[in-house]
């Protein structure tokens, strides 16, 4: 039974989908390293501030919290999640939402095999459930990048670049969820997480100071939204993390790519993108194969 991490999952979606709508408009104000750098340090303080508390303490008193595998599974995370979130960032701020969100969300077409070499065992019907949340993803994405109403929006050009950016960060997302699971046998999802984002602010305070450049978000018309956009962003990370600690853990990677379901919603309907009857039915596939998950 994998309820409970597909609960998560879900969560994570659900949080995950708004963070993206909010990320296409963060990019085009602040632009896309501004608007990690900003994620990255809120989230990490927002987390902080919510495990002091609860009383929470740090793992680090853990012989295997020290190690070289330890902090190796660490830093790739946090290299990884940066790496992913950008390239996701920067598909949402130049190409269509209901292109680039459901194409980054095919991760677990990645992440649950690797899962399964490492020893999860899922039931047949688990591997129905996964294709199944897999073709809904991509039939809307193919039906939002054959659809000829793009052409009046967006060039051929920003449509492959789309698309490149968003396999991109599909990738970068599979061997994040992988490496945290993996980190999260030894430090656990709350420590992780504050990991990730340590990790994550340290690249991109690096990478202002080798451009000399400082980052745009320090108008206080912006802190809502960027405040808006860690919580989200953190919750779904967080959401994830926590189903990956139950029975079938990579069932909360695949159920969290439905993200793109609420991504594709909130843009048609905020930013009036085009959402024809094939592109539901992709979303009516993602709903049915997450249910199956949970079976």
């Amino acid at each position: 039974m994998g309820g409970g991490s597909v609960f998560w999952g879900a969560g994570a979606a659900v949080s995950w989908g708004f963070a993206d709508f909010i990320a296409r408009f963060t990019g085009r104000s602040v632009g896309v390293a501004a608007s990690f750098l900003a994620v990255s340090v809120l989230g990490m303080g927002a987390l902080l501030l919510f495990m002091w508390l609860r009383g929470d303490t740090m793992l680090w008193h853990n012989p295997d919290a020290v190690s070289v595998l330890g902090l190796g599974l660490l830093i790739g995370a946090g290299v990884t999640t940066a790496l992913a979130t950008v390239l996701l960032y920067e598909a949402l701020t130049k190409g269509p939402v209901s292109l680039s969100s459901p194409v980054v969300s095919s991760y677990p077409a990645l992440a649950m095999p690797i899962s399964i070499l490492l020893g999860s065992s899922p039931r047949w019907w688990h591997w129905i459930a996964m294709l199944v949340t897999l073709a809904g993803i991509w039939l809307v994405a193919m039906v939002v990048s054959s659809a000829g109403s793009w052409r009046q929006q967006y060039d051929s050009a920003v449509i492959r670049r789309t698309i490149i950016l968003s396999l991109g960060g599909a990738l970068c997302f599979a061997v994040t969820l992988i490496s945290a699971g993996q980190a999260i046998e030894i430090y656990g999802p709350w420590q992780t997480m504050i990991a990730v984002r340590i990790v994550g602010a340290i690249m991109f305070i690096l990478w202002f100071l080798i451009r000399r450049e400082a980052p745009r978000f320090f108008h206080p018309r912006l802190w809502p939204i960027l405040i808006a956009l860690s919580v989200l962003d953190s919750g779904g990370y967080l959401g994830v993390y926590i189903g990956l600690g139950y029975v079938n853990g990579e069932f909360a990677i695949v159920s969290s790519s439905a993200y793109s379901v609420v991504a594709v919603v909130l843009a048609r309907v905020f930013l009036r993108e085009p959402v024809n009857l094939a592109q539901w039915g992709g979303v009516a596939l993602v709903v049915g194969g997450i249910a199956l998950l949970g079976v």
